[in-house]
């Protein structure tokens, strides 16, 4: 892939000075934000000043995530619940949210978009589907999609922003860990549904050949 075109981060709610002066290095010309609009008007992206980048608000929530957090501001949540709600999030991406991930490529391909960046507020599960669909469309194998996915952990940042302090450290870990079986979780259901990455591409999105061979001469090198 072309280097420094497409980006993927958390929240941009909370960027200090250096990070905002990095930012306007990058010289970004879009910010798709994967969040629901309640999250966007709680915690608005903060932007360099004279920031010349196009918003695509394209949000939602995941599946079951207002119980899901409910729960986490209880304290009444094990570790092992958290993944089940994460593994059922991911498997109903692929087909609940395809309108929102079709208008995420179809950003990403219109004049003039690139560099670009996805968010959502963690910058792991929205937010990691929708590059994964991203190297779908591009032709990636899914050991690569995976490898890229699991990079998350290696630029993690602590989770109180999102559900406070005093929660057990298992229960934020297996929240902000991206782990495997999330993405296997979405690969099952477009397997199940469409038999390949290509099929969930070109007839579960809508996004077809023409506008994949447009995202391929813009993202590869």
């Amino acid at each position: 892939m072309r280097w420094r075109q497409l980006y993927r981060s958390d929240s941009l709610a909370d960027l200090t000075n250096a990070d905002l002066e990095v930012l306007s290095e990058i010289g970004l010309r879009s910010i798709c934000d994967l969040r629901h609009e309640s999250e966007r008007v709680k915690k608005p992206d903060r932007l360099p000043s004279g920031s010349l980048a196009s918003l695509h608000h394209i949000g939602f929530f995941p599946h079951r995530a207002e119980s899901l957090f409910k729960r986490l501001a209880d304290r009444d949540i094990s570790a092992a619940e958290v993944e089940n709600f994460l593994r059922d999030a991911y498997q109903a991406f692929p087909i609940a949210q395809r309108a929102n991930y079709r208008g995420m490529l179809d950003m990403l391909v219109s004049d003039g978009a690139l560099p670009a960046l996805i968010h959502c507020t963690s910058g792991k599960d929205r937010t990691g589907f929708g590059i994964a669909a991203v190297l779908m469309a591009l032709g990636v194998p899914r050991d690569v999609i995976v490898a890229d996915y699991l990079l998350t952990n290696e630029y993690r940042r602590d989770l109180a922003f999102m559900i406070g302090d005093g929660v057990d450290p298992a229960v934020q870990n297996a929240l902000k860990q991206a782990h495997p079986s999330y993405l296997a979780a979405a690969f099952d259901t477009i397997d199940r549904r469409w038999g390949s990455d290509a099929a969930y591409i070109e007839r579960g999105l809508g996004f077809g050949s023409e506008a994949q061979d447009r995202l391929r001469s813009l993202l590869l090198a």
